[in-house]
């Protein structure tokens, strides 16, 4: 059945949903990556180590992570969106109090509440992708998303590096408000509410914590969502430690991070692409299996290439856009079966979804980036360890009768 009526979904365009919740979804990375560049500006003007500057993007995500136990619920409750106009609104005046820090601590202030406002706008979007398709539609819609969502990791360094060097760094917290207030505005007039009114849920506390402790019990729910997060964790340890692999490990400047990140958010592309084409023809356990193959042969190649030779830039990059092939072809088929442990209640599963990935990309950023950025090497070594604990969890679950029954469900709405 699906989760609105057919007279709400002819006054809602997919086109319009997948466009808008992809432009949504870009301002996670926008928030990560277009500052990057100007790392070594915000060190000089507020007088800040790389190591503590580091921790920006940490509470970032740490923030935003904690935050989306919360949007979840007030989703569900409330509709997604009303959550989106509001955790937008917030975000805009988030960026301006980070173009205005006259020190880093204003700064650090500013980054935390970006991620506790761009929360509730991913958090609530997601959800809206599962009201509004069903089966595969639904696996080929947030393929969609990723193909669309791949341009912001793309162009965010690259937009970044021409702020940095024509207009300051504080520039680029501007362009951040302004890109959330335009997509604040066109979310308002083109896309209304999805949820179903079956489906709204209390937010007492006794409730939550009830409903919390349920979701986290499910015998396969919580083993895909940290997978997830240890797949996006890999990837993080290269974006968070992009400023050292541009400027000390190749040796580049501030407008090159394109170098590192045009490629291997190509991979992301393709992935994405792959994972839309054949979303009818295989089923999530399948493309999910075939992408964590191609996860595992990056890795091997990462390794031996960093611990038997001095690679090139070439040498250096390849094997993460394999990885991030893998990592794009995975993530819809992921998303798909989490979302459907828990069917009425979408919003938390979302929430919970975002909190393991944003969560580990924030903990690799602050507890693991730190002690591995200097080498290659560790790198490569902290990548394959994440995927490693990841591929384990997948095989866990492969045979257990929840995932199989939920399996066969998926393909025989994709049959219908």
């Amino acid at each position: 059945m699906n989760s609105i009526s057919e007279a709400e979904r002819r006054g809602l365009s997919p086109v319009w949903l997948v466009v808008l919740v992809a432009l949504i979804s870009m301002l996670a990375p926008f928030s990560i990556d277009t500052y990057l560049p100007s790392f070594p500006a915000i060190e000089a003007d507020l007088g800040v180590s790389r190591e503590w500057l580091t921790q920006s993007l940490s509470i970032y995500l740490g923030c935003f992570a904690l935050a989306t136990l919360v949007w979840g619920p007030l989703a569900d409750r409330f509709g997604r969106r009303k959550v989106i106009l509001l955790s937008m609104g917030g975000y805009l005046l988030s960026a301006l109090l980070c173009a205005l820090a006259t020190d880093y601590y204003w700064l650090l202030i500013g980054r935390a509440l970006q991620g506790l406002m761009a929360a509730g706008s991913v958090v609530a979007s997601r959800a809206m992708i599962r009201d509004y398709f069903q089966g595969a539609e639904a696996q080929k819609a947030i393929a969609l998303v990723m193909m669309l969502f791949t341009v912001a990791p793309a162009i965010a360094p690259i937009i970044g590096g021409w702020l940095e060097v024509h207009s300051g760094w504080r520039s680029v917290f501007y362009f951040l408000g302004a890109y959330a207030l335009l997509i604040g505005l066109f979310f308002s007039i083109k896309i209304p509410e999805t949820q179903h009114p079956h489906t709204v849920q209390s937010i007492r506390p006794a409730d939550l914590l009830k409903s919390y402790a349920h979701s986290l019990l499910h015998p396969v729910f919580l083993r895909l969502v940290i997978l997830q997060g240890l797949l996006i964790g890999g990837f993080f340890v290269y974006v968070a430690s992009s400023a050292s692999l541009i400027f000390d490990h190749l040796h580049l400047q501030e407008e090159d991070f394109w170098i590192f990140f045009v490629p291997v958010v190509s991979g992301i592309l393709v992935g994405s692409m792959l994972s839309h084409r054949f979303s009818h023809l295989w089923s999530a356990k399948t493309l999910v299996t075939v992408a964590l193959g191609l996860g595992v042969t990056a890795i091997t190649v990462n390794l031996l290439l960093e611990g038997l030779v001095e690679p090139g830039t070439f040498w250096v990059i390849a094997p993460l856009v394999l990885y991030s092939i893998g990592f794009a072809l995975a993530n819809p088929g992921l998303s798909i079966l989490s979302l459907d442990c828990l069917p009425n209640k979408r919003g938390m599963a979302a929430s919970i979804q975002s909190l393991f990935q944003m969560g580990t990309a924030g903990m690799v950023s602050a507890l693991v980036v730190p002690y591995v950025h200097h080498s290659l090497f560790l790198m490569a070594l902290a990548q394959a360890l994440m995927l490693s604990v990841g591929v384990l969890l997948w095989l866990s679950v492969w045979r257990h009768k929840v995932f199989v029954e939920l399996n066969r469900r998926q393909q025989e709405e994709s049959v219908q």
